[in-house]
């Protein structure tokens, strides 16, 4: 790819701490956050474009894998989610968009790279509104400054004299003010519903197979929408709301719970106002989901199951009141720290590295890397309750062997296995 060095030269400018500084693309301003440098092109409010800058990763086990969930993590922290596709390697640059709406309801589209730096792997995010067409020369140019950063294998790494040295830069030619950012990408842990407002489930049923999804065919070409893999969850509460969600985090369409259901309050009408939800009525024959956004859904009942045009939906035992013991690693390659947490059947546990299921310390920086406290397992979700007061409740799946055992617990798609 061509790139126009003279509107894209990166500055590399040593202050006295010798930590490096960026030149933003031309006409760009940039400024600081707490753990982030963020740039904003020129432009109208609403249809600008920002880069933003973290700190490098540590990749743990498969780089792809990593970076799937990863990227995904750092997508679900801004919004949620739409739909998102594969992970690109394009010329040793790793690649994914997601699209996502965040909570003032704007749909914007996330282009996350990733490439190996000093001291880990980086990710700068791209985000522009869905409005911003892919020839828009902000966008252009976004992309290109990003894939000079990536040649460079530039990396941000956060001290106390580049944070003060860091500053807004002067307004562009026309009088555009330095802009206040409101880009926050930290995941913060949802809420539990109380058992006052905890409606009960009629059914949850799965569905394995085929539906249109995203696909991307490379940097600077557009979204298109094909067949893809899925795994879906049908849920039908006690209140007449139905949801239909990814059993998986890396599906490509639909929405996926990372904290599994416990934190769903469909008693809330604002909150189950928009997608993915419904309304479902059922007489002895069929149920019926008058969806919220999408065609309506019939579904005849054919002994357990519940049968539609090229669907076949199957029972599904969400995990419930599971109470555990035993040791449950993550196993990782050689030189790589595994992650673990105990159980016991008082309801207790510890853990250390627990924190990489919802996007580690710096998606997550509250989640406790190491800790312990009382869990609890309830409607697929596995609750930690560390004994700083910390919260965190995760989509948890329990594969037990003949006895009854868990022999494995997936923990927002990461596998625990027992080792003793």
């Amino acid at each position: 790819m061509t790139i126009r060095r003279s509107l894209l030269c990166l500055v590399l400018l040593a202050d006295v701490s010798g930590v490096a500084q960026l030149t933003p693309p031309s006409g760009w301003s940039m400024q600081s956050t707490s753990n982030a440098i963020v740039m904003l092109s020129p432009g109208e409010s609403g249809s600008r474009v920002a880069i933003t800058l973290l700190p490098p990763g540590t990749p743990n086990g498969d780089l792809k894998t990593w970076f799937s969930k990863q990227s995904l993590a750092l997508a679900q922290a801004s919004g949620k989610t739409l739909g998102a596709t594969e992970v690109m390697d394009e010329g040793g640059i790793l690649v994914r968009v997601v699209q996502v709406e965040n909570t003032a309801q704007k749909k914007l589209r996330l282009i996350l790279y990733g490439y190996p730096s000093a001291h880990g792997f980086s990710i700068p995010i791209l985000i522009a509104p869905m409005t911003v067409t892919e020839k828009d020369p902000n966008l252009e140019s976004a992309n290109q400054y990003v894939q000079q950063l990536a040649a460079q294998k530039y990396e941000f790494v956060m001290t106390r004299p580049q944070q003060q040295a860091v500053q807004p830069m002067q307004p562009a030619t026309g009088g555009m003010a330095p802009p206040r950012s409101d880009i926050d990408l930290t995941y913060h842990a949802k809420a539990l519903v109380s058992r006052e407002r905890d409606v009960p489930l009629k059914g949850v049923y799965v569905f394995i197979g085929y539906a249109f999804g995203a696909s991307y065919g490379g940097v600077g070409t557009t979204m298109t929408w094909g067949q893809r893999s899925v795994q879906q969850l049908l849920l039908l509460f006690a209140n007449g709301v139905a949801a239909k969600t990814d059993l998986k985090g890396d599906n490509l369409a639909g929405h996926h719970q990372a904290e599994g259901f416990a934190t769903m309050d469909v008693a809330d009408p604002a909150a189950v106002a928009g997608a993915p939800y419904g309304h479902w009525t059922e007489d002895e024959h069929s149920v019926r989901i008058q969806w919220n956004i999408g065609a309506p859904t019939e579904l005849a009942k054919n002994g357990a199951n519940l049968e539609g045009k090229g669907e076949r939906w199957t029972p599904f035992q969400l995990a419930e009141g599971d109470r555990i013991e035993g040791t449950f690693v993550r196993k990782m390659e050689a030189g790589l720290r595994s992650q673990a947490i105990v159980l016991h059947q008082n309801g207790t546990f510890s853990g250390d590295g627990v924190n990489v299921t919802m996007g580690g310390s710096i998606v997550s920086p509250q989640f406790p890397e190491r800790g312990s406290g009382n869990y609890e397992v309830h409607k697929g979700s596995m609750i930690l309750a560390f004994s700083n007061g910390f919260t965190q409740a995760i989509a948890c799946i329990i594969d037990k062997g003949p006895n009854g055992d868990a022999k494995t617990i997936l923990l927002n798609g990461f596998p625990f296995e027992r080792v003793r």
